[in-house]
């Protein structure tokens, strides 16, 4: 079984340059990071991988050069492949045209199932997955919160949706994009995969190997326009000390159930 995940780095909230004269995040000089809910469906893959090796994960992503480092490490992380799509042209592609870009790669390789994020934090349309699916012609379902079962043939979904909550059997090849409410935690790289070459498990690809036409890409070739962005802040929330004892622990076990971390 293949998975792909499709997955986006974003500006920190918290760690970003807003450059209010052009009204866009400085994506160059803001720190970048992976995308919660995008996360999540790359925790979810490499759990399935974990308890099952033969299933084969990629990981894509979409954005600029400084990300080849980034990107490699998911394989360290112990995906079997890393791609990055990446062109000067694409710049300013809206939805539509990233999921034209993507699709465009994903076209030219096999897989059973797409994972990817329902939103991001720099946009929140939930566009891209619904958008990936309608062009490769499979199925699709958003605000996913659970997948129990998984096999080739098909996935067993629960979603939560305009305050209901759908427990759903799709035919793969699919698309389903989760949110950060599946709570799993994704890990780091160990220690001794930092620096580990991955050149062969690693593929760049650009505008060159697509062959898309200049009009149909980037700003030039997207339909819609962003006529303003409006920056939110998270609340500063007062932090709370506890006491290293038996107390002190019956707390913080509290408050990570009440997260839903436990």
């Amino acid at each position: 079984m293949k998975i792909i995940c499709l997955v986006k780095f974003v500006p920190d909230t918290e760690k970003f340059v807003y450059d209010y004269k052009t009204d866009k995040i400085d994506r160059d000089s803001s720190r970048l990071i992976l995308n919660p809910d995008d996360k999540n469906a790359l925790a979810f893959a490499m759990m399935q991988k974990k308890q099952n090796p033969s299933i084969f994960v990629e990981v894509v992503t979409m954005g600029p050069m400084k990300l080849e480092e980034p990107t490699k490490d998911f394989v360290r992380l112990g995906a079997d492949k890393a791609v990055l799509i990446s062109d000067r042209h694409f710049a300013g592609s809206d939805s539509l045209v990233t999921s034209q870009i993507i699709s465009s790669y994903l076209s030219s390789t096999k897989y059973d199932l797409l994972l990817t994020g329902t939103h991001t934090l720099d946009g929140g349309t939930g566009h891209v997955g619904p958008q990936i699916a309608e062009i490769m012609g499979i199925n699709q379902f958003s605000n996913i919160v659970s997948i129990p079962s998984l096999t080739e043939e098909y996935s067993i979904v629960e979603a939560f949706q305009e305050e209901k909550t759908y427990h759903l059997k799709i035919k793969n090849p699919s698309v389903l994009s989760v949110t950060h409410q599946m709570n799993l935690r994704l890990g780091f790289v160990r220690y001794e995969n930092i620096g580990k070459s991955v050149e062969d498990q690693f593929e760049l690809v650009t505008n060159e190997m697509l062959q898309l036409p200049a009009e149909e890409i980037g700003g030039k070739g997207s339909p819609t326009k962003v006529r303003k962005n409006v920056v939110v802040k998270r609340e500063q929330v007062a932090h709370k000390v506890v006491k290293v004892d038996d107390q002190g622990i019956d707390e913080v076990v509290q408050f990570l159930k009440e997260k839903g971390y436990l």
